[in-house]
């Protein structure tokens, strides 16, 4: 009896099905009530234009963090000291619609905030997906083991173990800067692969 361990594998990809955009913002100004004020206005605007992308239905989600004000210092080459007060937020809106995900991006960008857009399925999706590939993933270890098998000689008997192991890739990312008035950027919407991986070991007959 030997005992043979074989790694299967099983991906499908599929469109994404949502894009969540994070507008991340931050001012900075020597007087710290000066980058409050600033920082606050745009996160107020920011925060508006998700909830009303959400109140139309392009959107299934929101959220506006906590603003948050520190202090950077450092000294230049002749050793003077500066210091300027650095306030942050952030806002997220997860578009359902993404006919929308283009323009929202330079909207956002325009506001002067920074953009960063992640890609996904949805768990209902992913978990359909996830369920049908399980039994592929299997079948693909147990093809190799049948190789090795009939390469010594012999049949395999049983499953002794199978585990599975990590989940696949995680959604593309895009960062896109500020566009120029009148401007238009194509954003493509990419796949996402759903993928099972498993571990299984396997007796001789």
């Amino acid at each position: 009896m030997t005992v043979i361990t074989t790694v299967g594998t099983a991906e499908r990809h599929l469109p994404a099905e949502r894009a969540t955009l994070v507008a991340r913002v931050s001012v900075s100004d020597a007087d710290r009530a000066t980058a409050i004020a600033a920082a606050t206005a745009l996160h107020n605007r920011l925060a508006a234009r998700a909830g009303e992308l959400h109140a139309a239905g392009d959107a299934t989600w929101h959220h506006a963090s906590t603003l948050s004000t520190g202090v950077h210092q450092w000294v230049d080459n002749d050793g003077s000291l500066h210091r300027e007060h650095v306030t942050t937020s952030s806002v997220q809106v997860k578009l359902s619609n993404l006919d929308r995900v283009a323009d929202t991006v330079e909207q956002l960008s325009a506001m002067g905030a920074s953009v960063h857009a992640s890609w996904a399925l949805t768990e209902v999706t992913r978990t359909r997906v996830t369920r049908e590939i399980r039994a592929a993933a299997v079948s693909d270890a147990r093809v190799e083991a049948d190789d090795f098998a009939s390469a010594l000689g012999t049949t395999i008997a049983r499953v002794v173990t199978l585990r599975a192991s990590g989940a696949g890739p995680g959604p593309v990312g895009l960062r896109s800067a500020a566009m120029a008035s009148g401007e238009s950027a194509e954003v493509s919407i990419p796949d996402i692969t759903v993928r099972v991986e498993v571990t299984a070991e396997f007796e001789t007959s």
